[in-house]
């Protein structure tokens, strides 16, 4: 049984949140001007998505951990990482040297700060804490080794380019897969108001092969293809039992209308078309260029747009609102089977290099970020009533 999600109003998560919408819209826009593309990539990743991952374990380990909420003064944390990450993309603009040289230990020193914090809500869990936190402190690992290596690329030019790869792939497969791989699976039982019986146990076992396979990809991609073909299966073999195991605990309830739960099905499915795809690269087959755009259409866009259809109405009006938190994820969620199908069809298109798939990437981030302005304007009080009826 997934752990119950504690009301919880955290400005750090909403903030993250609507940097990540409007770093994904900008960046598709950037993608036609004078940019050159590794800064258009950080635009999305490390401005959009590392402030958020930060914000939602902010969220989520103290659920995990059956902890008090985390202090306010965590925000800060998510406000840092954004700092570092816009030096990133300001190194790629304007090829400033302190900023390629600061920015990377920056972000290194918040993120373990961030973990030294989940560590001391480890310590501080009364019994064993949900197994869903050792996939966040894996993550944060992954991207502690991805700023460390870019870091040093700066510092040792001769291996820039294989620490760059590596970089890319634990960063992406590492950083972003495991926490997405380790919240969906107490995120769908949540949606669906469904237990999922074989979650704990996929959670403890599985994690060894998604962190190894991560690390084996990132550590072949620039130095010896056979090992990051092996870490391609490894890290695809989890999460392939992972949508088995959804589709038969769940069923069609995955596919209802007004749910959060098919963008989530698109993600777990895009992540798996992103393995395929690196696979096939490796044996000659298509285009490593295509793999971030794959990436975002097919795999970041969804999960942002599911997790945040479930969880916004919760942060922007915690307590007993269950009427109105749930008319405000039937809006989220709107058109929730479409908006997977296309993302996923784009994703699709992105892998082959088709350039019109950005369109798809252009259009969901848009979509999200309106949703999620339009929702927080409707969670503020309404002047006209009494204060206790707001």
């Amino acid at each position: 049984m997934p752990p119950k999600l504690k009301p919880h109003h955290s400005p750090a998560l909403l903030a993250a949140l609507t940097a990540a919408g409007a770093a994904l819209a900008l960046a598709g826009g950037a993608a036609w001007r004078d940019w050159p593309p590794a800064a258009f990539w950080h635009l999305v990743f490390a401005v959009g998505a590392m402030p958020m991952v930060f914000a939602a374990m902010t969220y989520f380990t103290p659920v995990l951990t059956r902890t008090p909420e985390a202090p306010r003064s965590l925000v800060a944390m998510s406000l840092v990482a954004l700092l570092a990450a816009l030096g990133i993309v300001g190194w790629f603009v304007r090829g400033s040297e302190a900023l390629r040289l600061l920015s990377p230990w920056l972000g290194l020193a918040t993120t373990l700060a961030f973990l030294q914090w989940i560590a001391r809500r480890w310590r501080a869990c009364l019994g064993r804490p949900h197994a869903c936190l050792r996939w966040y402190a894996a993550a944060l690992a992954c991207l502690g080794l991805g700023l460390t290596a870019v870091g040093l690329s700066a510092i040792v030019p001769a291996w820039a380019g294989p620490l760059r790869a590596f970089h890319l792939h634990i960063n992406t497969l590492g950083f972003l897969g495991l926490t997405a791989i380790g919240t969906l699976q107490v995120l769908l039982p949540t949606v669906l108001g469904q237990p999922d019986p074989a979650a704990a146990r996929r959670l403890a076992r599985d994690l060894p092969w998604s962190a190894g396979g991560a690390l084996a990809v990132a550590a072949g991609a620039g130095a010896w293809w056979p090992l990051a073909a092996i870490g391609a299966l490894a890290y695809a073999w989890p999460l392939g039992r992972l949508l088995v195991d959804a589709l038969r605990a769940f069923g069609p309830r995955l596919w209802q209308a007004r749910q959060a739960s098919p963008l989530l099905v698109a993600a777990m499915a895009g992540l798996m078309l992103v393995v395929f795809h690196g696979l096939l690269h490796g044996v000659g087959i298509g285009n490593a260029r295509n793999a971030l755009p794959l990436f975002l259409i097919g795999f970041l866009l969804p999960l942002v747009s599911g997790a945040v259809a479930q969880l916004l109405p919760v942060w922007l009006r915690p307590g007993a609102q269950a009427a109105w938190q749930k008319s405000q994820r039937w809006r989220l969620a709107a058109l929730a089977r479409f908006r997977a199908a296309v993302l996923f069809v784009g994703g699709l298109l992105a892998a082959t290099g088709i350039e019109f798939a950005l369109v798809f990437g252009i259009l969901g981030a848009l979509w999200l970020l309106v949703a999620m302005l339009d929702t927080a304007h409707r969670a503020r009080p309404d002047p006209r009533l009494p204060t206790g009826e707001r």
